[in-house]
């Protein structure tokens, strides 16, 4: 995805827009303005009133990131569930979160009458405080630091699992359902959620199952617009840079939430990502499934504060009718009608039941819960003017001089592990700082004011502690296991065509502002250009082949080569920030229909260059989920006529190029079958794509084969591994 809060603002920015102007496309031979169905204005209307379906909607297809698939596969030696893995995946990351949860209540026993009991301490000041002071932070460091080295020795290459099967060669038997909805019928399961939920005969269920529709529908407008500024970013798409991927949704989801004046809550209560509680986004109201509003709450943001706003904000929601019935029906409708279809699961030939939906929509809840209440955030205090302005160190942005990761550079990390000793180095610093404070004349400050003394011990022990917990968090931030605050926000992974963060803010300072809350001098019309695009992923030098990239997810891979053919990543210019995205484009006809009725692969990969420009394209993120909103809610066929509307099964992933639609590797038909991991057999690829170690021998990068690709759908055939072109598919 762009991540979720990207997503949900999409969503918000398009029904404000279809609720106060509605929408009518350029029309064109294939597009019709005047074809008749719901008026666009109710629409956003309606997507408003019921704006936490809406929400959840617009999380769209990603909702099955959490669902417990249940394929054998392999980890390490041995084969165990899918779900295990995924659970485990879960259970890593609430473990580390878990970390912190000792270091709060023990900063509340010590820090706490510190801060409040200044009398008890005043006359604690001669009887061994500087111990106490030393034991505090050795212990507290201690915490931390164990959780770091956990991170080092647990972490490993655990993304890779949310996308399993197409990046194999498999056929969709062994799919997982988050990959289905990505990369096979994306328009048609856009309107049959719509039809399905308009075909509801009670009225308020039929309401609340439209918003959700609607919201899906954006979903699949803000990928198809937004996955390419991300792929830019990362230097190819999921299948190729998973953890990267998801590190740059982070930080655009970060990015974006700082400038989002359409969002929810107080910008005092809730100030960015981190803190924003964005699963009241998604809740029900028990009785009667409407939304949840965010509640106020006291101010503060020592993490005492926060550890009780934590409290405050402990929602539980379950799933709302009828939406896992709505899901369960579509899927049922779309993908077991014809042609093949996941075998994962136990149950009902591999389809998710409505009890399981139920279970995936807490799983991602309570994901949301675990990374948006607080993060961790806490404000460093100021310092008195008794105590020197003392410089703590922190570790630097891993992009401002990262020279890739797969560089010998021994000036910077070489993978994760070095990243981690660096911090722990930093740790041991400012314990040391900690220390040599706890050692000045105590008694002496006893003769001072009561506030300069508790000034002084707020700065000699939390100060310090707070360092500690920022290192902490600056791990989990730059391997993507946590959101960035505001100011851990890497600007290389932000910004197009900037891998050297260095250099853009010296541009920065040029112009006179670092990070300026609107738009970039302009970048241009002409697309960023990566001509080795997309990158292949990093691997391990002795083996050529086990990927490495998770160790180092913020260096871009601009020296890895390219998977072949080179492919146009997007329209947007060097130096676009994600505010691109919510800048106005209209969806041209022209564009659009060449996009839409492209007969292959290979004609994407000739044509996107010359068709495509930072101000003309498939359209903005709003604009182009308007146009899907109003595509799908059109009445198909329209009355009269016999003729479905026009869709297109987009790729989600923008997976390989700009425009490209679903597609599937060209396959040897007349080659013996292999079997996927559930003993399912599928025919071979005619060239395997690189995460697969081919049967006939190692993948070579010195000389890598270019792959074969068709559009896949009903009644597009497969052209197999000769060289001719396949025949265009008929224009829906």
């Amino acid at each position: 995805m762009p991540g979720p809060m990207i997503h949900v603002s999409v969503m918000r920015a398009a029904a404000k827009r279809l609720g106060a102007e509605g929408y009518a496309p350029q029309g064109s031979e294939r597009i019709n303005p005047k074809w008749v169905g719901p008026d666009p204005k109710d629409l956003g209307k309606l997507m408003q009133a019921h704006s936490n379906f809406c929400a959840l909607g617009a999380i769209g297809p990603d909702l099955f990131f959490f669902l417990p698939d249940f394929r054998d596969t392999k980890v390490g030696p041995i084969n165990i569930p899918l779900s295990s893995v995924l659970a485990n995946f879960e259970h890593f990351l609430l473990g580390l979160y878990d970390k912190v949860d000792p270091y709060i209540t023990k900063w509340e026993k010590y820090i706490g009458p510190i801060s409040e009991d200044t009398e008890e301490e005043i006359s604690r000041l001669t009887g061994g405080l500087s111990e106490v002071v030393g034991n505090v932070a050795g212990e507290l460091r201690s915490i931390l630091i164990t959780a770091l080295e956990d991170l080092a020795t647990q972490n490993w290459d655990l993304f890779t699992y949310f996308s399993m099967g197409h990046n194999k060669g498999w056929d969709e038997q062994s799919f997982l359902w988050s990959d289905m909805l990505h990369y096979r019928r994306t328009g048609q399961f856009g309107r049959a959620l719509w039809r399905a939920a308009s075909a509801l005969q009670d009225a308020d269920l039929r309401e609340r199952a439209q918003a959700y529709a609607l919201g899906y529908i954006t979903h699949v407008g803000a990928d198809v617009t937004g996955h390419p500024f991300v792929n830019a970013i990362a230097g190819g798409p999921f299948r190729l840079h998973w953890q990267r991927h998801h590190l740059v949704e982070n930080h655009l989801d970060a990015f974006w939430y700082l400038r989002d004046s359409n969002r929810p809550g107080s910008s005092t209560q809730y100030p960015q990502l981190t803190e924003s509680a964005l699963y009241y986004d998604i809740a029900f109201d028990e009785s009667d499934a409407s939304t949840v509003p965010r509640p106020a709450y006291p101010g503060g943001r020592t993490l005492r504060e926060n550890w009780e706003r934590r409290r405050l904000l402990d929602l539980d929601s379950k799933l709302a009718e009828p939406i896992a019935q709505l899901l369960h029906d579509a899927i049922k409708d779309v993908f077991y009608s014809n042609g093949v279809h996941p075998k994962i699961l136990r149950e009902e030939d591999g389809r998710p039941t409505v009890e399981l939906i139920e279970e995936t929509y807490r799983l991602l809840f309570s994901f949301l819960k675990m990374t948006t209440v607080d993060g961790f955030a806490h404000e460093p205090p100021e310092p008195p003017d008794v105590f020197p302005n003392l410089q703590f160190p922190t570790p630097s942005d891993p992009q401002e001089s990262a020279p890739g990761s797969d560089s010998s550079d021994s000036n910077w990390f070489d993978d994760l592990l070095d990243f981690l000793l660096s911090i722990i180095n930093a740790l041991a610093y400012i314990l040391e700082v900690a220390l040599y404070l706890a050692t000045l004349p105590w008694a002496v400050l006893a003769d001072l004011l009561t506030y300069p003394i508790r000034l002084g011990l707020y700065y000699a022990l939390e100060l310090p502690l707070y360092h500690l917990l920022k290192t902490f968090r600056s791990a989990l931030v730059m391997t993507g296991y946590m959101l960035p605050m505001d100011d851990e926000i890497s600007l290389g992974l932000v910004a197009i065509g900037l891998p050297d963060s260095a250099v853009f803010r010296k541009v920065m300072a040029d112009i006179g502002d670092l990070f300026p809350a609107g738009a970039l001098p302009p970048p241009g019309n002409q697309p960023f250009a990566d001509r080795v695009y997309p990158h292949l992923f990093a691997v391990q030098p002795e083996d050529g082949r086990t990927p490495t990239e998770y160790k180092t997810p913020w260096a871009y891979p601009h020296a890895q080569p390219a998977e072949l053919a080179q492919t146009v990543v997007g329209p947007y210019a060097q130096r676009s920030l994600p505010t691109v995205l919510f800048q106005p484009v209209a969806t041209g006809a022209n564009v659009r229909d060449q996009f839409e009725t492209a007969a292959s692969p290979q004609w994407v990969d000739q044509n996107a260059r010359s068709l495509l420009r930072a101000d003309s394209h498939l359209g903005d993120a709003v604009s182009f989920s308007c146009y899907q909103i109003w595509l799908h809610t059109r009445q198909s066929p329209q009355p009269g006529q016999k003729a479905e509307l026009p869709y297109v099964d987009w790729n989600l992933d923008a997976d390989r190029g700009y425009g490209y639609k679903a597609w599937d590797w060209n396959r040897n038909a007349s080659a013996a079958k292999h079997r996927d991991p559930e003993n399912n057999e599928y025919p071979p690829p005619c060239v395997w794509p690189p995460q697969v170690q081919p049967e006939d021998g190692s993948y070579d990068r010195n000389h890598i084969p270019t792959l074969k690709l068709h559009w896949v759908g009903f009644g597009l055939p497969d052209p197999g591994c000769d060289d001719t072109p396949p025949p265009p598919p008929p224009i829906k």
